[in-house]
């Protein structure tokens, strides 16, 4: 499984940055107001339905872009995640796959082709990490990462900014559900808070990830397929900026 999902990120990654080393033939267009989609996305999301239909001929697929059904066992798919960033030239962006199954991530694979970071695991087994100096761990953790999206008022984002500085931690905004969640996977931030994330390609990858590494992690999604997400040592972070309910079991 492992090996198969470092291929997949490897071949997608590869196709990505040639895309990303060439932005001004980039065709772009904005599903909502600084909501970007470009033909990159749509490429290497055709990529990865290509590689993982040969290797995993018996689940679904869920796409950012092309859609899907979030049924059973699946691949939830996000070809970019922070298409902002790729748009931009900067190197905070991934390539996020994560396998559920029965409603729970089970294994995934996160890739950050231009920053040459990627992580593999299951849940149920280890995680491999390229790229990541275990020099680079560190056992305490004073950043932690936020998300940001129109569907999050801006003042409960504030509440939980105050709430992580008030716990002795510095926000980090990288404009990357998933390469924020693979930060905290291999220990690098210490756990990251987002509310209605965009869908469960956004995270679904990065979720894998933290559980396979016993991070605790925990995910609701709502109605509309957006997510509540929190990963880390963030849990008490979220009480105290006001989060209740389902969310706040760490599962």
């Amino acid at each position: 499984m492992l090996d198969t999902l470092s291929h997949i990120l490897t071949e997608a990654g590869a196709q990505a940055l040639g895309l990303y080393d060439t932005l001004d033939q980039r065709v772009v267009s904005a599903k909502s107001p600084g909501d970007f989609v470009s033909d990159a996305d749509r490429a290497v999301e055709m990529t990865l339905r290509r590689l993982l239909t040969r290797h995993f001929p018996g689940d679904g697929i869920l796409g950012e872009e092309m859609g899907g059904a979030a049924d059973g066992r699946f691949w939830a798919v996000d070809p970019i995640d922070g298409t902002a960033n790729f748009l931009s030239g900067l190197p905070f962006w991934t390539i996020s796959l994560g396998l559920m199954d029965q409603g729970r991530p089970v294994a995934g694979g996160v890739f950050a082709p231009a920053l040459g970071l990627m992580a593999v695991g299951e849940v149920a087994g280890p995680i491999v990490e390229t790229g990541l100096a275990l020099g680079s761990r560190t056992a305490d953790h004073p950043c932690i990462g936020i998300g940001r999206n129109p569907r999050w008022p801006a003042a409960d984002r504030h509440a939980v900014e105050t709430a992580i500085e008030a716990a002795g931690h510095a926000p980090r905004l990288f404009g990357s559900c998933a390469l924020s969640l693979m930060l905290v996977a291999t220990g690098r931030l210490g756990g990251y808070i987002e509310p209605r994330v965009g869908g469960l390609w956004d995270c679904a990858g990065g979720l894998a990830l933290c559980r396979a590494a016993g991070k605790p992690a925990s995910f609701l999604v709502h109605p509309d397929g957006t997510a509540d997400v929190l990963a880390g040592a963030v849990f008490g972070i979220a009480r105290a900026a006001g989060w209740c309910g389902e969310i706040l079991k760490e599962s």
